[in-house]
């Protein structure tokens, strides 16, 4: 009974070392884990503002290659322009996508999202909803986007724009299609 004693005490220390040990491990690899998502967001960031330019004036980063238009077009004819090079209007799809066409622009641009077909579902040029993408950057910092404006196209804001007249290019808002603004072209390589 002794000896049953003692092994039962030995093996009820060992469990507990090992159990503490586990506790331990467990800790140190979510605290690893931790480090890694913050590294690899700083990294994904370092990422976009290292994009480089290519030959062909096209920016080059993550796979795509952009085009910042110079010229102004309603939302049709820059889907247009894009197609005519082999692209597309730009289809936005992180948060760093959007951080990095952010830090390249200093005026409103089109990107490839409309409700043209059925009002209040917006679809990406590629035939994705918003809803599918799980991702939107409207804007909320007064009246909320999108709003189908009609006071200056009875059809109302059917196209989406990164930024607006008034210096809020981190946000998408609805606009005419009918209106010009410089626009973004993808491509992917």
């Amino acid at each position: 009974m002794v000896r049953a004693l003692e092994e039962l005490k030995t093996n009820y220390t060992r469990v507990r070392e090992q159990f503490l040990l586990h506790v331990a491990m467990k800790k140190e690899f979510n605290d690893l884990k931790a480090r890694y998502n913050t590294l690899r967001e700083w990294l994904s960031f370092y990422d976009a503002q290292s994009c480089n330019l290519s030959v062909n004036g096209r920016l080059a980063c993550r796979g795509k290659l952009y085009l910042f238009s110079s010229d102004k077009l309603n939302w049709t004819s820059s889907r247009d322009v894009c197609v005519s090079k082999g692209a597309d209007l730009v289809t936005i799809t992180s948060q760093s996508e959007q951080d990095f066409l952010v830090s390249k622009i200093k005026v409103t641009h089109w990107i490839g999202l409309s409700d043209l077909d059925t009002e209040g579902r917006w679809v990406w040029v590629n035939n994705q909803t918003l809803t599918e993408t799980g991702l939107q950057f409207w804007f909320t910092g007064g009246p909320k986007e999108p709003d189908n404006w009609r006071v200056q196209d009875p059809s109302g804001d059917n196209c989406a724009s990164l930024g607006d007249g008034n210096g809020n290019f981190q946000s998408w808002f609805d606009a005419s299609c009918k209106t010009v603004k410089k626009f973004i072209c993808e491509k992917k390589y």
